[in-house]
C-alpha cells in the first residue's frame, strides 16, 4: 500500500507549550505526547487544537478508533484551516482502512476548504487511481470468471456432443451388423430373381414337353373304349353263368332230401 503521510498542525493557542507536544511527537515519544494533549483537554475539554493533536498521536500509535473520534470532533472548529487538516487526516485514516469512497470524500472536502493544499490534491488523485485500478481488476476478475464459466459450459456441451456422436456411431455399427447392407440386399435380390427365372424356365420347358408328346387319335380312343366295354360284358356273362350253375346245384341237393323224408314216413 502506498503511504499517505499525516500532517501535524502547529497550534497557535498552545504557543507557550508548543515545543512540548511537537517535540515529543517528532522525537517519537508518543506516550509523553499523548499525556500532554490529555492534560490540556482536562483543562480545556473543548480545545479543538488539542483534540487534533490527540488524534494525530493516537493514529500514529494505531489507535484508529480514538483518532477517528478526535478528528471528527475537530471538524466543528471555527478555524477553516484546522477543519481542512482534520479532513485531510480523516482521508488518510479511511485510506488505511481501505474505505476509499470515504477517503476521497474527506480529501475533496479538504481541498474545498484549502484549494492551495497540494498534498490534499496529490492524495486525492492517488486514491482515485487506486480505486480505478481496483475497479478494473474487479471487472477483469468478473470477466475471467464469466469466461471461465462460459468455457466450462462450452467444454461440457462439447463433451456431451462427443458422447452423443460416439453413442450414435456405436448404434449405427450395431444396426449394420444386425441388418444386411445395401450390397447384401442387392445380392440377395439378384439371387432370388435368378431363382425365379430358373423356375419359370423349367415350367416353360415342362409345358413344352407335354405339348410335344403324341396325342392318341380318335379311332384309337374309340377302339380302346370298345375293348373296355367288351371286357366288361364278358365278365358279366361269366358271372351270370356261375350264378345259374349255383342254382342248379341247389335244386339237386333239395330233391334227394325230400325222397329220404318220404321213405321215413312209409
Amino acid at each position: 500500500m502506498l503511504t499517505i503521510y499525516l500532517v501535524f498542525l502547529f497550534v497557535p493557542r498552545l504557543m507557550a507549550d508548543e515545543d512540548k507536544g511537537i517535540k515529543y511527537f517528532q522525537n517519537g515519544d508518543y506516550e509523553k505526547a499523548l499525556q500532554y494533549y490529555e492534560s490540556v483537554l482536562q483543562k480545556e475539554i473543548d480545545n479543538k487544537e488539542a483534540k487534533f493533536g490527540l488524534g494525530t498521536v493516537t493514529f500514529q500509535t494505531e489507535d484508529i478508533q480514538s483518532a477517528e473520534e478526535a478528528f471528527k470532533q475537530t471538524l466543528s472548529s471555527e478555524d477553516i484551516q484546522l477543519q481542512s487538516k482534520a479532513h485531510y487526516n480523516l482521508g488518510n485514516l479511511y485510506y488505511h482502512k481501505q474505505e476509499l469512497d470515504q477517503s476521497l470524500a474527506h480529501f475533496k472536502k479538504s481541498i474545498e476548504l484549502n484549494p492551495s493544499d497540494s498534498d490534499a490534491k496529490w492524495n486525492y488523485e492517488l486514491v482515485q487511481n487506486i480505486k480505478r485500478q481496483q475497479q478494473n481488476q474487479k471487472n477483469e476478475s468478473e470477466d475471467d470468471s464469466k469466461n471461465k464459466e462460459e468455457k466450462e459450459q462450452k467444454d461440457q456441451s462439447q463433451q456431451q456432443q462427443d458422447k452423443k456422436q460416439q453413442q450414435d456411431k456405436k448404434e449405427s455399427k450395431e444396426n449394420q451388423e444386425q441388418e444386411p447392407s445395401e450390397s447384401d440386399k442387392k445380392e440377395e435380390e439378384q439371387k432370388k430373381e435368378q431363382k425365379d427365372n430358373k423356375s419359370q424356365k423349367e415350367n416353360e420347358k415342362n409345358q413344352t414337353e407335354e405339348e410335344n408328346q403324341p396325342q392318341p387319335n380318335q379311332s384309337q380312343e374309340e377302339k380302346e373304349l370298345a375293348d373296355t366295354s367288351k371286357t366288361k360284358m364278358n365278365a358279366q356273362a361269366i358271372l351270370n353263368a356261375l350264378k345259374d350253375k349255383e342254382k342248379i346245384n341247389k335244386r339237386r341237393q333239395i330233391k334227394p332230401m325230400k325222397s329220404r323224408k318220404m321213405e321215413k314216413d312209409w
